[in-house]
Parts: C-alpha cells; sequence; structure tokens
C-alpha cells in the first residue's frame, strides 16, 4: 500500500531519488574525509606525545612523570614513545624509550608524518577501516626535544579503528539527516513549482477526453516562461481549437438540416416555374426561347447548387461530369448572374472578357459555372464602393492547364480574410456572407484536377488564378 500510493507518485519518486543521490553524493565525500580523519587522528596523538616529552624530561622526579605517563596512554591509546637519537661512536642511531614497551611479535605498519601531503593516501583507510585490528602503527613524527631525531609513538590498530567506525556512524548519521532535510526542501520546491501543475494539466486533460465538447469555467492566463507554463499554454490553445472544431462540425449539421428542407421545399416551388420555362423555351419567339432556356438553365443551377450545399455540410464530394466545354460563354453567363444581383451594378461595372471565345477546357460546366459564379460575385461585392470598377478576365494555356486570371479593382482583402481564405465560415468579407464561396470553389477546381489559389491582393485590386485541365481532342 505503501508502495503504490508513495512511489507510485511522481512526488514520491522525486522525494526518494533526492535523498538517494544525496546519500551516494556523501558516501563519495567520505572517501576522503575518513582519510583525512585517519591522518588528524595520528597528528594529534603525535602532538600529544611530543607534549609529554617535553614535559618528563622537564620533571627531575619520574616518579611523577610515570604517573603522568599512565594517564596520557590511557586516554591516547599510545602504547609506547620513543626517541631517535643520534652521537654514538659507532654512528648508529639509539632509540630511547620515554613510555610504554617496544610490542613484541607484533605487526608494524609505518606512518612518516614528516613528509607533507596534499591529500592522505586512501589505501592505508581502506586497510585500517576494512582490515584486521590486530598489529599497531609506528607514527614518525618531528621531536620536540634538542638533540633528538625523530619522535616514535606506537598506537594499536584497534583504536584506529574504532575511531574510524565511530566516525563514519556519526557522519552516516548526519548524512542521513542532511538528506532527508534536503528532499524535503527540494521536494516542497518542485513540487508547488512542477508536480502540482503538471498533476493539475492531468486533471484538465482527463477532464477534456472525458467529455470534450463541456464547457469550463475558462482558466486565467498562465504568466509562466518556462516549459511548465508553455504546456499549460499549447494545451489550452488545443483545447479552444478543438472545441472550435466541434461548434464547426455542430453548424455544418445544422446547415446540413436546414439545407435538406430547402433542397425539398425548393423542388417543389421549382416544379412549377420549371414547366413554365420549358413551355417559354418551346415559343416560337426566338428571344422568348431563348430566354426560356436560359431560366431552364438558371432553375437546374439553383437545384443543383443547394444539393451540392448539402453535399458539402455532410463531407460528401460530388462527382464532376467532365466535357470539352467552350470557357468564354460560360464566364459571360456567370458575369451576367451575378450583376444582376446586385442593384445599378449592371451600368458601373466595366467587365472584359479577353478569353478567345474558342478556347475550351475539359471541365464539368456546371461546376465550373459556379467556381466563376462566386469568385466574379466577391469581385463585384468588393467593388461595390470603388471609384473605379473594372473587372477583367484572362486565359492563357500552359503545360496541358488554361490559367484564367480574375482581377478586379476592389480595396483588396483584409489580412483576416487572407489568413483564413479557404477555411469555411471564416473567409466572408461582407455582411450576410456564409464563407463556404471560396471553399467549394478550390474543392471544385481540385475535384476536376485544377486548382484555385489568390495570385496578389492590396490597394488596388485583387487577383485569382484559376487552373483547368485544357480541352482534350477526341480519339
Amino acid at each position: 500500500m505503501f508502495e503504490r500510493f508513495f512511489l507510485g507518485r511522481l512526488s514520491g519518486k522525486l522525494l526518494a531519488m533526492t535523498i538517494v543521490f544525496v546519500m551516494l553524493a556523501e558516501v563519495v565525500i567520505f572517501i576522503p574525509s575518513a582519510s583525512m580523519f585517519r591522518q588528524n587522528w595520528l597528528q594529534e596523538r603525535a602532538e600529544a606525545a611530543g607534549l609529554l616529552t617535553l614535559a618528563i624530561e622537564g620533571v627531575p622526579n619520574y616518579e611523577g612523570g610515570e604517573m603522568l605517563s599512565d594517564q596520557f596512554m590511557h586516554d591516547t591509546s599510545v602504547s609506547m614513545v620513543a626517541q631517535m637519537r643520534a652521537g654514538l661512536p659507532h654512528g648508529e642511531d639509539a632509540r630511547q624509550i620515554v613510555l610504554g614497551v617496544p610490542p613484541i611479535n607484533s605487526k608494524i605498519y609505518t606512518t612518516d608524518l614528516r613528509k607533507k601531503r596534499r591529500l592522505p593516501l586512501f589505501r592505508d583507510s581502506f586497510r585500517d577501516f576494512f582490515g584486521n585490528s590486530h598489529g599497531y602503527i609506528r607514527i614518525l613524527s618531528e621531536p620536540t626535544v634538542k638533540g633528538v631525531q625523530t619522535l616514535v609513538i606506537y598506537v594499536p590498530r584497534s583504536a584506529l579503528k574504532m575511531a574510524l567506525q565511530d566516525y563514519c556512524q556519526r557522519v552516516l548519521l548526519w548524512s542521513l539527516a542532511i538528506s532527508v532535510l534536503t528532499g524535503l526542501m527540494i521536494y516542497l520546491a518542485l513540487s508547488r513549482m512542477i508536480v502540482r501543475p503538471v498533476h493539475t494539466l492531468a486533471q484538465d486533460m482527463a477532464a477534456f477526453r472525458t467529455d470534450p465538447r463541456k464547457r469550463i469555467i475558462p482558466s486565467t492566463p498562465n504568466a509562466r516562461r518556462d516549459e511548465i507554463g508553455q504546456l499549460q499554454r499549447e494545451f489550452v490553445d488545443m483545447r479552444d481549437g478543438v472545441r472550435t472544431v466541434f461548434k464547426q462540425q455542430e453548424r455544418l449539421a445544422t446547415l446540413g438540416m436546414a439545407m435538406a428542407k430547402i433542397n425539398h421545399d425548393l423542388r417543389n416551388v421549382l416544379t412549377s416555374t420549371q414547366l413554365i420555362s420549358d413551355r417559354l423555351a418551346d415559343d416560337p419567339d426566338e428571344k422568348i426561347s431563348k430566354m426560356g432556356k436560359r431560366l431552364v438553365r438558371a432553375v437546374d443551377r439553383g437545384v443543383k447548387l443547394c444539393e451540392a450545399t448539402l453535399s458539402f455540410s455532410q463531407s460528401v464530394e460530388e462527382r464532376p461530369q467532365p466535357r470539352n466545354t467552350k470557357l468564354a460563354p460560360l464566364i459571360d453567363d456567370a458575369i451576367i448572374d451575378c450583376i444582376a444581383e446586385e442593384d445599378k451594378a449592371e451600368t458601373a461595372i466595366q467587365f472584359t472578357n479577353h478569353i478567345d471565345r474558342k478556347l475550351q477546357i475539359f471541365a464539368d460546366p456546371d461546376h465550373t459555372y459556379r467556381i466563376f459564379l462566386n469568385l466574379l460575385r466577391n469581385a463585384v461585392q468588393a467593388m461595390q464602393d470603388s471609384e473605379i470598377k473594372t473587372l477583367n478576365v484572362e486565359a492563357s494555356e500552359i503545360d496541358g492547364k488554361i490559367l484564367i486570371r480574375i482581377a478586379d479593382t476592389g480595396p483588396g482583402l483584409p489580412s483576416k480574410a487572407k489568413e483564413n481564405l479557404f477555411k469555411a465560415f471564416t473567409s466572408s468579407t461582407h455582411a450576410g456572407g456564409t464563407g463556404l464561396g471560396l471553399t467549394i470553389s478550390r474543392e471544385l477546381a481540385r475535384a476536376q484536377g485544377g486548382n484555385l489559389q489568390l495570385e496578389s491582393t492590396g490597394a488596388d485590386g485583387t487577383v485569382f488564378l484559376v487552373g483547368l485541365p485544357a480541352q482534350k481532342n477526341a480519339a
């Protein structure tokens, strides 16, 4: 239970790792510190032995010196102190025992404190700590009495090992206390800075996954500039983006239902209109017959437009039926229809169709008509407040493609419209627009093997470029 509740959480793992890492650092530091403690421990006994030697040499009563020596040996665990003198006739050194007796049949390890070292020998520390406690350590130190070359002190290894073990225990306890305290402080700091925000973010993500459409209380903008703050801001942006997509899907579903109803009712309404237009098309008068045929085409296009919008809302692509079609008359029909929709626009706009009357494209006539109707209607609406209202259409053939340029003299597209130009419900630039025109037009162009793109826009006007396949020669 403890392991699952504590170590199973990020905060528990953080605290445990902090304690382990601090303990490992203490172990690394302990090795040189233990060696330094050994050297200082031996140095202290050598200095105390030197002071005792001065006291014994200066006391005339040897019995008083013997009492002092016994107390010193008991307190410092020193077994023997001797002085190495020079001056014998044969030039040999003579050892003068100051106190204690020399060890017999014991292994002797020598440590020379007269050699100054920056770092103690780690090998000797490991030997005295992990080895057996038999034998003695002979310490060679600087003398404190004149005429003496070296001060020699014998210390049992067992006393040094006990001192090292006691030092190790104290260091271990202190290290454990320091590691726990450090771990708690780091845990509290990181818990507030990292663990708690990540936990909150995880809860928000779980709630969002459970019900992405549910609106919660908007969170305050995160001002953190680190990775946690960036992660929280990215999640908020992603969440808002997904909810926007859901909202658009709901609008599309609503639009699909509305268009289904409109399509159903429009078919009933246009039935009688179609009967009248058929009779007008069969009239012997050429002008009336021409108007009737055009009315038939307009009614058919109206029905297909409703069906296409319904298909778009259901994400169903309408299959084109391409054939060789003359391009110039198709554009003429589109410009006449879109100009007629605007009040008094017919006389204000100067439209010029520079396309060769014999130029043909291999495309679906109805789909292509809708492409140019949307583009030309947008151009006419954009030039309503312009002083110069000129609309030019021209075409050229490049690598089996017919490139049609539609240029107007409107004020240009705003920056917001350029960013979402071909996104549904976002590209409309006038009141009452749905924002579907350019989106549908690009899909219709691409479905026929072509494309639609914005060539340029600015204060002098806007230019759209439509690419469609060129005509196919009969086999």
